[in-house]
């Protein structure tokens, strides 16, 4: 659904750019992060409008409060690019997949630019979808049908094919689950996992999942979750089960994800975005517990965090960041406890802030 909101909103001007810089707000009961390391923070990537080419990077100092937008910009005196879908710190770097611009950016942990990696497909280059990262590899999904695997010393790409417009990936073992979407041949989309070998990257086998399956989600019990995100019509977003032992893939019942996070003690998460026949948005936040297979309860009302538009779990705080959009003026983070507590909201400056990382720095 966020891809077609993008492509009805594309036309729309930005409004000017706006960033808070003020100090962390500490709730009555004294939260804030742990003193940890000197410089720790999250990283906020801003997808930007499509085909609007204004992409960009914020960062939260999780210490101090500070927020500094455009950091990608100032960096490295160009813009992020058009259309970023995924941010992953692995090691000492920073990878981002740009999808319009067609690049990886490979960036030191402050967003320096340490090497651009563009990938040339049969006509076109490819454009880089979602990242995951092993073993020294960092993977990449390419909308044309591939998938990379960029080695994070030599920075070099061994680059193979899989089915049509691949998304999110994950690494278990040898094996390298990959969503395959399908996605440009809306609205018949895909419903497929396929495995690769991690070594070769040959596709080993093929399992039957829901409708255009988005993101793989790991927890600490060894389970492994798939959010589907469906085809807006007959079949509805679901939350599936892998067990990456048999490839068994189970559906939770009752759960209609479009963005989830892995908390501690096999707590999960889950941003639901959907809409009524008016195409009113309708948005719920819940805590899934994986131990127990159950529905916990609603973690906030989406009248405290509107127009949620991705949850993300930070292992260092515990706290729970919410970005949320409205597809035309500068989203907004929310740092919350995982009780539902609001402790902090700040301005990205920049347009629809799709995914969140955590680093020190």
């Amino acid at each position: 659904m966020k891809k077609i909101l993008f492509s009805l909103l594309a036309a729309l001007a930005t409004m000017p750019l706006l960033v808070s810089c003020d100090d962390f707000k500490i709730d009555d009961n004294g939260d804030r992060p742990p003193q940890g390391p000197s410089s720790y923070g999250a990283y906020v990537l801003n997808s930007g409008m499509m085909d609007s080419n204004n992409s960009e990077l914020t960062y939260f100092d999780m210490l101090t409060g500070a927020v500094s937008a455009n950091v990608f910009s100032k960096s490295n005196g160009k813009g992020l690019g058009d259309s970023a879908n995924d941010i992953l710190v692995y090691g000492s770097k920073m990878y981002i997949a740009v999808t319009g611009s067609a690049v990886v950016f490979v960036t030191d942990l402050s967003g320096k630019i340490v090497k651009e990696i563009a990938l040339q497909g049969e006509t076109s280059k490819l454009a880089p979808r979602q990242l995951a990262a092993d073993a020294g590899k960092v993977y990449v999904s390419y909308r044309e049908g591939y998938i990379g695997a960029i080695d994070t010393v030599s920075l070099e790409v061994r680059k193979a094919q899989v089915g049509p417009y691949p998304e999110g990936m994950a690494c278990v073992g040898n094996k390298l689950y990959v969503t395959i979407t399908d996605a440009n041949n809306y609205p018949n989309l895909a419903n497929k996992v396929q495995v690769l070998d991690k070594s070769s990257l040959q596709v080993i086998k093929e399992i039957e999942v829901g409708y255009n399956p988005q993101a793989f989600h790991k927890v600490s019990n060894g389970a492994m979750y798939l959010v589907c995100w469906g085809d807006y019509a007959a079949n509805p977003a679901v939350l599936q089960k892998i067990n990456t032992n048999t490839d068994e893939v189970v559906t939770i019942e009752g759960v209609e994800p479009t963005s989830m996070t892995v908390a501690d003690e096999g707590i999960i998460y889950i941003l639901s975005t959907g809409y009524d026949e008016n195409w009113n948005q309708q948005i719920k936040y819940y805590k899934y517990n994986s131990d127990k297979e159950r529905i916990e309860d609603e973690f906030i009302s989406s009248d405290l965090v509107p127009d949620g538009y991705c949850i993300k779990w930070d292992p260092v705080s515990k706290y729970i960041f919410i970005g949320t959009s409205d597809y035309i003026s500068n989203g907004d983070v929310y740092v919350l406890t995982q009780e539902g507590r609001v402790l902090h909201k700040f301005d990205t400056g920049a347009l629809n802030p799709y995914k969140i990382c955590f680093v020190s720095k």
